[in-house]
């Protein structure tokens, strides 16, 4: 008898929660279709998107656009580089801008070279450690002046007495 008893509660107890399992599941079902539903319209609304001419016209004409801006930039930054590297300026303006800076003497200078291959330099003297391309150098008998044109200042400066 107490076996009966038993198996009446856990019958009893089942329909419990197979009520409150029906009433979840019927919100669930709601919920869910509705859900679906937006899904499945989010999805179409996607891939008519995606499939539509217009779509793919557009895709083609930035990525065109974004080529070709990227392929402007890059011949303006090699035009821009290769132009800064090669601007003359007489020798009489770059004898006047060192006059600026450091007293240089009347005759004429011996040489004035633009520098061409830095790590050359850099090997040969000391003197020419913190030249750069694009620097100049001012050679006189008994004063050399390395000049930078593009900051327009002193690099370095050697006195020699002779």
């Amino acid at each position: 008898m107490v076996k009966t008893s038993s198996s009446r509660t856990n019958k009893t107890s089942n329909k419990t929660s197979t009520k409150k399992g029906v009433t979840s599941r019927t919100k669930r079902g709601a919920i869910s279709k509705m859900a679906r539903s937006t899904k499945r319209y989010g999805k179409q609304t996607l891939r008519d998107l995606l499939l539509s001419k217009t779509f793919h016209t557009s895709f083609k004409v930035l990525v065109g656009l974004m080529i070709s801006a990227s392929a402007l930039y890059g011949s303006y930054a090699f035009i821009g580089n290769t132009f800064a590297n090669d601007v003359v300026v007489s020798k009489s303006e770059i004898l006047s801008r060192v006059s600026k800076h450091v007293q240089l003497p009347t005759e004429a200078p011996d040489a004035v070279v633009r520098v061409q291959d830095a790590g050359v330099l850099k090997k040969q003297n000391d003197f020419y450690v913190n030249v750069k391309e694009g620097d100049y150098i001012i050679m006189y008998t008994n004063i050399a002046v390395i000049y930078d044109l593009r900051n327009d200042s002193i690099v370095a400066l050697k006195r020699t007495e002779r």
